[in-house]
Parts: C-alpha cells; sequence; structure tokens
C-alpha cells in the first residue's frame, strides 16, 4: 500500500532527473532521491515509467528475457523481504503497543490495589485501635458498674438498718407514750419533771426521726439515681456489644476484601509476565526474520555477481563475434579478388 505523498509523477520525475545524470533508475535511486517511500511502493511505479517510455535497458546485448526475469526475481525477492520486515514490524509495533498499554493497565491496576490495600489495612488497624479503646471502656464500664452495684447493695443494706432503727424509736415512742400514761397518775410534781424530762426526750426523739427521716429520703434518692445510672450503664454495655458485633463484621468483610485483591494482584502480575513472553518470543521472530532477509541479500548479490559473469562472458562473445567479422570481411576481400583475378586469367584464355 503505497504511503501518502509517493505518486507516479514523483517516481517518473526523480527517474528522469536519475536518468538525466546517465545512470540507470533504479529502485533504490529513485528512493533515495525522494528521500522516502518503501521499495515495495516504488518498484511497480518504476516499472510503469519504463512501459511507458517505451526504455529497454542497455546491458550490452544480454537477452532481454534473462535481464527481465534477474530483474523480476531481484524485485519480487526484495518486494517479498520488504513486505514480510514491514509487516513483521508493524505486528510488532501493534503488539509492543498492546503490551504497553496492558502493562500500564496493570501498573494501575497495582497502583490501586496496593492504595486499596492500604486504606484496608489503616482501616483495620484503626477499627483494631477503636475495638481496644471500646473494650477498654467496656471494662471500665464493667469496674464501674461492679462498683456501682456494690454502693447499691452498701444504699439498700444501710437503709434497712435505717427502717430497722426507725421501727425501733417508734416502738420505743409508744412505750415511752404508755410509761407517760401509766406515770400520768403521780403527783402533780413528778408529773411535772416527768413531763418535762418526756418533752425533751420528745423533742430529742422529733429531731431524731427527723434527721432519720431526711436520711431516709436522701438514702432512697441515691439508691433511685444508682438504679438509673445502673439502667444507663447495662444499656451502654448492650450498644458496646452491638458495635462491638459490627464491628467484628466489618473486619471480616475487609479480610475478605483484602484476600481477593491480593488474588487479582497475583493475576495481574501472571498475565504481566505472560506478556513480556510474548514480547521476547515477537523479538526472537523479528531476529528471525531478519536473518531471512540477510540470506536473501546475500542470494541476491549472487545472481548480480552471475550477472555479472554472464555480462563479461557476453562481452568476450561479442568480441569474438567482432573480430570473426572482420576476418570474414577480410576473407571476402580477399575472395573477390581473387575471382577478379580469376575472372581476368579466364578472359586471357
Amino acid at each position: 500500500m503505497a504511503r501518502a505523498g509517493v505518486t507516479y509523477h514523483d517516481v517518473a520525475k526523480a527517474a528522469e532527473a536519475i536518468k538525466g545524470q546517465r545512470q540507470e533508475p533504479t529502485v533504490d535511486r529513485v528512493r533515495e532521491h525522494l528521500g522516502t517511500g518503501s521499495k515495495s511502493t516504488i518498484a511497480p511505479l518504476l516499472k510503469r515509467w519504463r512501459s511507458d517510455n517505451g526504455e529497454v535497458a542497455d546491458i550490452s546485448g544480454l537477452p532481454n528475457d534473462l535481464v527481465e526475469v534477474v530483474k523480476a526475481m531481484h524485485e519480487r525477492v526484495q518486494q517479498m523481504a520488504d513486505h514480510r520486515i514491514e509487516q513483521a514490524r508493524h505486528e510488532y509495533e501493534a503488539f509492543n503497543k498492546e503490551l504497553r498499554k496492558e502493562l500500564a493497565d496493570s501498573k494501575n491496576t497495582i497502583a490501586q490495589l496496593t492504595a486499596r490495600q492500604q486504606d484496608l489495612d489503616d482501616q483495620i488497624a484503626r477499627i483494631t485501635e477503636e475495638k481496644s479503646l471500646q473494650g477498654k471502656s467496656l471494662e471500665d464500664t464493667r469496674v464501674s458498674l461492679a462498683k456501682v452495684e456494690s454502693q447499691r447493695d452498701e444504699a439498700l443494706a444501710r437503709t434497712s438498718d435505717l427502717k430497722e432503727s426507725v421501727s425501733e424509736l417508734k416502738q420505743e415512742n409508744r412505750d415511752i407514750r404508755d410509761h407517760f400514761e401509766h406515770y400520768q397518775q403521780r403527783t402533780a410534781e413528778d408529773r411535772q419533771q416527768e413531763r418535762e424530762q418526756f418533752r425533751v426526750a420528745n423533742q430529742g426523739l422529733s429531731d431524731q426521726i427527723q434527721d432519720l427521716q431526711h436520711r431516709l429520703a436522701q438514702a432512697e434518692s441515691r439508691t433511685s439515681e444508682l438504679f438509673d445510672a445502673n439502667a444507663q450503664l447495662q444499656c451502654n454495655a448492650d450498644e458496646l456489644k452491638q458495635t462491638n458485633a459490627i464491628l467484628n463484621s466489618d473486619l471480616n468483610g475487609k479480610k475478605v476484601d483484602i484476600q481477593n485483591l491480593k488474588h487479582k494482584l497475583e493475576e495481574a502480575l501472571t498475565k504481566y509476565r505472560d506478556s513480556q513472553h510474548k514480547n521476547e518470543q515477537l523479538a526472537e521472530n523479528m531476529a528471525i526474520l531478519t536473518s531471512q532477509k540477510a540470506d536473501i541479500d546475500k542470494q541476491v548479490a549472487v545472481f548480480s555477481q552471475a550477472l555479472e559473469a554472464a555480462k563479461a562472458e557476453l562481452k568476450t562473445t561479442q568480441d569474438k563475434v567482432v573480430f570473426l567479422a572482420d576476418e570474414n570481411k577480410v576473407i571476402l576481400q580477399e575472395k573477390a579478388v581473387i575471382q577478379g583475378q580469376f575472372k581476368q586469367l579466364q578472359g586471357s584464355l
């Protein structure tokens, strides 16, 4: 397929310029004169120019059939070699381009997988750290819960003791009232004295009762707070358990993703190695084709040497023919002289 820019007009103009320099227009000379184009493109155009101009190469009397056969063989061999080399080069460039693209894709995939793996490792480390902190927080919460439960039990025990103390004081108050009614019939002085004593004692008992009631209210309030704190801690413990379960599930999923990414990375590396192996095989095929072209060039050189030898032999033969023609002319001249002399002799007789 002709390259853009190399036309029949260009080839014809170059051939005429080469012929004007008293040189034989050949494919290599035309290509060198143009500075572009392949031999497979120039050869048919040069052949067309020769056909249009009715040019027959002067090979010093060498038969035209032999010259055409040798030229056709040389051009055909050259075209086959150029075509195979061009085809191999295109295949090599296309395959090399594809390999480079696959290599770039593989490198991008590897980079993405590496970045993804790094992100997953960071996430796992962060999740593990958060899990450790949450576990520590859960343990602290459990310790606090145990302490609160112990304080609650102590408060309940103290509340029970306070209730028993209040009950004893009420019983004592009833007993005192009974004694007060029993001794009410005593003398006025004794009653007055006892009434004063009872008032003082009753006032002290009232103060003790109020103080115990106040302490009981505080204990009940503290118990309610402890119950609320216990419920809140239990709720937090349940939430931490659920969060821990979710984190464990996410961690397992991340581990599976890491395994899948490692598998994809191994597949990409295997594909990259296969591509390198194919590239090496193509390079070997290119070397073989280059060697074959060198062999063909050697054969063409041998043919050229044979052609030169045939030209030399033909030149020798032509020289012999010229020499024999000159001798034939001399002989014919001598024959004509002898015939003239013979005729003169016949006339004189």
